[in-house]
């Protein structure tokens, strides 16, 4: 999910805010939580945003983070 919403900025503004809170909410909805700092899901955002990480980094970035 992050790694869709993120390039696309769907919004006319808080583009990154929204793809980070679509993906900590599909995650959270399948029990999976995310207990990180706001800077790093930030740049988590970033990377993704500007296709300086691939979805396996994002996987794998967001897998270390969960809790469920």
């Amino acid at each position: 999910m992050l790694e869709t919403v993120a390039p696309h900025e769907p919004l006319e503004s808080k583009n990154e805010f929204f793809a980070w809170l679509v993906a900590e909410t599909f995650l959270n909805t399948s029990g999976q939580y995310l207990p990180c700092e706001p800077e790093e899901a930030l740049a988590l955002v970033m990377r993704a945003k500007h296709r300086g990480a691939r979805v396996q980094e994002i996987a794998a970035q967001l897998r270390a983070w969960s809790i469920g």
